[in-house]
């Protein structure tokens, strides 16, 4: 009678693994279906973008560069910086609306196309890897989210702000072009939305037992130059935007650390201490005694 269960629990699992176990070729099927439904995804975001607020998207690209415009007009003496970049030919503006509409797509369709990623990532992982990678994936999404917003509020207009002041107007007619300056804008913010991932890289590994909270600190002037060296490879060759880089770099270490050493101290509070353990019972019985 109890052997009747344990058959059928087995069968199941066998039929359960079987069916998990693809070919390579359903591998290659289940891929495509995803892949096509997140293109399909993308292509009609971007449809929408272009077709119906690419005015509103220009404007919102366009807000940095209006932005440190305006807050050189308020120095002493004022800069004048025309709020309108330059378009040097006839399609500079339509490769423009594109570019924009694409980056609109991509930033409203990332959680589908995400979703379909981990579906097919997250047929071959087991359990357990699974709930590890759903514990970091929304906070990784919600950090890279902050580096571009920070990006966009805060250090590309004071970057373009730093950059536009350094012009001599008395002999130079400052002429920004609109390619230039979008080519700034998608490399502080891609680069951005890497560096904040910083604090979520250095949690994972720790739990993976190879770093901890001592190793970092140990090695914490070493990453400060090492921050002051991506601040230069990820922005312009100037002073400013290399700080402004590096700064919030090293404070995501800094917070890094502090992640590392409260997944530390928490682990050592839910793992039961096998010198206590036993000793324990002995103490109770002997006071009972």
């Amino acid at each position: 009678m109890k052997t009747e269960p344990n058959a059928k629990t087995t069968d199941s699992e066998n039929s359960s693994d079987s069916a998990a176990r693809m070919s390579f070729g359903g591998h290659l099927d289940e891929l495509r279906k995803r892949v096509v439904r997140g293109v399909l995804a993308l292509g009609v975001l971007f449809i929408v973008a272009w077709g119906g607020f690419v005015r509103q998207l220009e404007a919102l690209f366009m807000l940095p560069h209006r932005r440190a415009a305006e807050a050189l007009s308020h120095y002493e003496p004022p800069i004048a910086i025309d709020l309108k970049l330059q378009v040097l030919g006839p399609v500079e503006h339509v490769f423009f609306d594109l570019k924009v509409a694409f980056l609109a797509a991509m930033l409203f369709g990332f959680p589908y196309l995400l979703w379909q990623i981990w579906s097919f990532i997250a047929a071959g992982l087991f359990p357990k890897e699974r709930k590890v990678v759903l514990g970091y994936l929304p906070f990784s999404v919600l950090a890279g989210l902050t580096g571009i917003a920070f990006g966009y509020t805060i250090m590309i207009p004071k970057v373009l702000e730093f950059l536009y002041s350094m012009v001599n107007t008395d002999l130079l007619q400052p002429a920004y072009r609109l390619t230039d300056y979008f080519s700034i804008f998608l490399m502080f913010t891609f680069a951005l939305a890497l560096v904040f991932q910083l604090p979520l890289l250095l949690m994972g590994l720790g739990a993976a037992g190879l770093v901890d909270a001592a190793k970092l600190r140990k090695y914490r002037r070493h990453f400060i130059l090492v921050a002051f060296v991506l601040g230069a490879l990820l922005t312009p060759p100037d002073p400013m935007s290399q700080a402004m880089m590096a700064a919030p770099t090293i404070i995501l270490y800094e917070v890094g650390i502090l992640l590392v050493a409260m997944q530390a101290l928490g682990k050592k509070k839910t793992s039961p201490d096998p010198s206590s353990g036993g000793d324990a019972p002995s103490s109770g019985t002997g006071l009972s005694e």
